[in-house]
Formats: structure tokens, sequence, C-alpha cells
């Protein structure tokens, strides 16, 4: 590794400032053994990434054929799935034998809201206390590594944030497209090959999802165990890149782009995302074209403040052994970039 990358910045292990201030260990897809395709599911690459000293493990959640329980998997393609229980175990066992400092498990929730509360029972009583879940609309800003020490997160999108994400992407796939949809990126999940992408089976099955979904959100205010354990809330406000940027005084979210949307974005949002990032988390995850579990350079995301840049570590090449060198310097698991001549702020202006 060239150690002069870091030229100039300044790592120590001091972890008391939010959250939001530390480049924190990401993994993506971190259920999967193999390929983005056609791996099987494992909780095996779970406990590995742990052991590294990974911070922030992504599940992807869906019912099984039954529609009676949750696996795991990558959705809509060949890949086997696991059982979440035995995901959410293994990652009770093994998140704290390399740092004490918190696990954030981001979910992304294709459930029916009776799976929902199921979830809901299983995470309260795998982790118990373990739990970090502020009051409803009361995090103003993110405690700090130290405040969360031994502490489990949990972030993804609260069900009507969802709903809503889902109904605009049918709205999208009917009419013409958008050069400005692509901003976003598309996430992983949703890249299949072009002859699945328009199998009515398919479409069906997405319909079907979406009124399970819409009684979901109507479910929403009588079963909130679900939603009240969502530590930090993702989600894609309406409107374009810039307005789901803009800082909120009250609130803390999370925020995901693609490899490819984040390098778009800094072309004509730069200082909207240095801003962003000082107080949110700004997440970036792989193009869903990365079908081997190849990974994309990091340091763009980390120039511009992103705390959670996704790798996928049973992948290869010199980007993932970058970040498992820099994880070396801070106790296998967060930097912070500090440097005391540089003003983020009036960068930001």
């Amino acid at each position: 590794m060239n150690r002069r990358v870091f030229s100039g910045y300044h790592v120590h292990h001091d972890m008391t400032a939010p959250l939001s201030h530390y480049f924190i260990y990401t993994g993506h897809n971190s259920y999967l053994t193999g390929n983005q395709l056609s791996s099987p599911c494992s909780e095996v690459p779970i406990i590995k990434a742990l052991k590294r000293g990974v911070r922030v493990i992504e599940l992807d959640l869906w019912p099984n054929s039954s529609r009676d329980n949750v696996h795991v998997l990558h959705g809509r393609t060949l890949t086997t799935p696991v059982d979440l229980l035995r995901c959410l175990r293994s990652i009770k066992e093994y998140a704290f034998v390399t740092s004490t400092y918190p696990v954030i498990i981001t979910l992304e929730d294709h459930l029916t809201p009776d799976l929902q509360v199921k979830v809901a029972q299983m995470l309260t009583e795998t982790f118990g206390d373990m739990l970090y879940y502020p009051e409803p609309d009361k995090l103003h800003e993110l405690p700090s590594p130290d405040e969360l020490q031994f502490r489990v997160l949990i972030s993804t999108k609260p069900p009507k944030e969802y709903l809503e994400a889902e109904e605009d992407k049918r709205t999208k796939s009917q009419r013409v497209k958008d050069p400005n949809d692509d901003v976003w990126g598309e996430e992983p999940s949703r890249v299949v090959p072009s002859k699945e992408k328009h199998d009515k089976d398919a479409s069906d099955e997405s319909d079907h999802d979406i009124e399970e979904l819409e009684d979901c959100v109507k479910k929403t205010d009588s079963c909130p165990a679900y939603k009240n354990l969502i530590a930090i809330h993702a989600g894609k406000p309406k409107g374009g890149l810039k307005e789901a940027l803009k800082v909120e005084k009250d609130k803390v979210r999370r925020l995901s782009l693609a490899e490819q949307a984040l390098e778009r974005a800094a072309e004509r949002y730069q200082q909207d995302i240095v801003r962003f990032t000082q107080k949110n988390i700004l997440r970036i995850y792989p193009k869903g074209t990365r079908f081997t579990s190849s990974n994309y350079k990091p340091l763009i995301g980390w120039l511009h403040g992103a705390q959670m840049v996704a790798f996928n570590m049973q992948g290869y090449g010199r980007s993932l052994w970058l970040i498992m060198e820099c994880s070396e310097h801070n106790a296998r698991m967060w930097l912070l970039l500090q440097k005391t001549d540089f003003n983020w702020d009036k960068w930001a202006e």
C-alpha cells in the first residue's frame, strides 16, 4: 500500500466525536460466499467479515417460498438463501471479537407486515439490551463510537418510505426514461439479467409485493415494533439529489448512492455532499454490474466524507487491500480524519 495516499491526515484513536465523523468499515451483500448472481448465501462470510473488523453488515430480507419466514438472499438472482435467524445469531456471537465499537446492520427490506413483526421479535430476542434505538424522532445527532460500545444499530427504510420508493420505481418503469433518474444509480438487488427483467412472472410478483407493502403502511401505526427499532433511518426523499442532500436540523439519516452515481453527483453537488456528510451518513455501494464481486476505488467517496463506502468482502483487488490495511491503523475498524488546518465548513460553503 502507498502510505502517502493519507499524507497530511492524522489518524488516531479519539472515538468521542459523533459517528458521522468517522469512516466506517462497511460490507456489501455480506452474506454472499462468491459472485453476486449464483453463489450460496451463508453466515460464514458474515463471521469472516466481523473477524476482519467490518462494522457494517448488510442483509437483504425476503419472504421464504411459503411466506411465513424470512430468508437472506440477493433478490431475483440464483443465489441460495440462508435463514435470517442464523445470520443474526452469528452477528451476536462475533460482533465484538475484534472491537468493542458498534456494529450497524443495514437491512434491505422486502417483507410483508407480518414478517416485519417477526423480524422485530428476532432482533429483540437475539440482541436484547445490545440494541440501540433512540425514541422516535429524538435523534438530532449521532452518538460517538465510545458511547455506542458493545451496541448494535439497525439502519433501514421505515415501511412508508420503502413503499414510496417502490412505487416511484414502478412509475418510472412505465414511462419514458428521464436522464435525471440515473443520478441515484440502481440497487444491485434490482439488477438482473435482461431476460428476467422482462419476465411477466417477475412483474406480477413485484405488483404483489407493492400491494402487501401498502397493507404494511396501513398497519404501521398499530404495530410499531419494527419501525421503532430503526436507529438510523434510510431512504431517498422525493425530488432530485440536491433535495436529498439537504441537511435537516432536527434529523439524522442515511442516504445510499451507487458508485457511478457518486461520481456524477460529485461533479454537480460537491459542496452539498460534504455538508451532508458532516451530520448524516452517506453509503456508497458497488454498481450492479460487478457480478464477480469486484470492488471500486474508494477515494472519491472518502474525499467527500462518505462514511460507509461498501466493499464486497468476498471479492478481491487493490481497493479491498487498501481498506484492510487502513483499518489496521485504528483498532481495525474505524478511521477518523483530522487535519487541523483544513476547514470542512469553509470547503462546503
